[in-house]
């Protein structure tokens, strides 16, 4: 066969995949081999009403929607799992038995949504995860996301989603940068507001590539305003952050270590969306690990190369398993990177930072 045949096979099997059966609601069933994960959501994106939960919510501009996802994961779903790239990316009808799915989505106004979020904290003693996805992330795959990393940490307590108007295509890269930008008074309301309705309680941010800027800033203008939450927030992690590593340590990371916040930055020379993006911007960006790595006293930068990845390197802080474990011995057994015997002391020019050996890692 030709090569422009393989080639247009390759299309026509992808647009089959990515435009497969609709993922529509499924009641919550207690008999079933799943348990169900609440992730509590705020977004910028526009609410389409379609049935189909793949294209619920879109990439447009819209008002600030509340609402509350319920994710299945199955029972015997590991810790820690490494998600197939495929199968966890493509579109396909999934089975709550055997995949991690959106079962249904709820829209709630305001009052509803805190009223359930407080309720749903259970275990007050425990953080409350609050997340933000990156570039090229349609809104279903950001629940799923949101859910498993709630899973991988044994949190009890329910997880946030602040999902923004991300395109579901990378040639939309300059118009996603622009979405995030639009969005940020939003998010950095959002955290206030969960600070003023959960007054006692600990918070984890975790923001992911792009979204991390979005999370910077968040915090910087909370914490401007409102210093006394300070001790409120027990982990802060930056994953693949696409931020340009001069301006983050030139302007971003002071303001953040000012506060004394617990850091970490997982960057990757496998990376490959974070190199296009250095490509791109011409410049190095905070996520990437080579010869620029960001190394900052007050920020633990851990190398995370040589871990678990997907296809693209990208998405290793819930796909791959090594970086998933280190995130859990940090926030959740709260072990500094001194006391993990799977990060090895690297001495640069700038301070100290960690590499990510997974052969030091314990199996379980």
């Amino acid at each position: 066969m030709p090569a422009d045949r393989f080639r247009l096979a390759g299309i026509i099997l992808t647009a089959l995949l990515l435009s497969a059966c609709a993922q529509l609601s499924q009641p919550v069933d207690s008999e079933a081999g799943y348990s169900v994960r609440p992730v509590f959501f705020a977004t910028t994106r526009n609410d389409t009403g379609k049935a189909n939960l793949n294209t619920r919510f879109g990439s447009i501009r819209s008002a600030v929607t509340y609402g509350q996802h319920q994710v299945a994961v199955p029972s015997e779903y590991p810790k820690a799992h490494s998600a197939s790239f495929i199968h966890w990316n493509m579109t396909l009808k999934r089975n709550p038995d055997k995949h991690v799915t959106l079962l249904n989505t709820t829209v709630q106004n305001t009052s509803e949504f805190f009223f359930g979020l407080e309720a749903g904290v259970t275990h007050p003693e425990e953080p409350v995860l609050v997340f933000i996805h990156g570039f090229n992330t349609p809104f279903e795959r950001a629940a799923r996301i949101a859910a498993k990393i709630s899973y991988d940490l044994d949190l009890n307590n329910p997880v946030t989603l602040f999902a923004w108007p991300s395109h579901d295509r990378p040639s939309t890269y300059p118009a996603d940068e622009d979405n995030l930008s639009w969005s940020q008074p939003f998010i950095t309301g959002f955290y206030d507001d969960l600070m003023t309705h959960l007054p006692e309680q600990d918070f984890i941010f975790l923001g992911h590539s792009m979204g991390t800027r979005a999370m910077t800033d968040g915090l910087i203008e909370l914490l401007e305003q409102r210093p006394q939450v300070r001790q409120r927030i027990t982990g802060v992690a930056f994953a693949a952050p696409d931020i340009d590593a001069a301006i983050f340590r030139r302007d971003l990371a002071p303001e953040l270590i000012r506060h004394k916040l617990p850091i970490t930055l997982y960057a990757s020379r496998r990376d490959l969306a974070i190199y296009a993006s250095n490509q791109l911007h011409k410049y190095p960006r905070a996520g990437y690990a080579g010869e620029d790595i960001v190394v900052i006293p007050g920020i633990d930068t851990i190398d995370a190369s040589q871990a678990e990845a997907e296809m693209l390197g990208h998405e290793y802080f819930y796909q791959g398993s090594h970086t998933i474990r280190d995130i859990y011995q940090w926030l959740i057994e709260g072990q500094p990177a001194s006391k993990r015997q799977h990060l090895v002391s690297i001495f640069h020019e700038d301070g100290r930072y960690w590499q990510l050996l997974p052969e030091l890692m314990p199996d379980n």
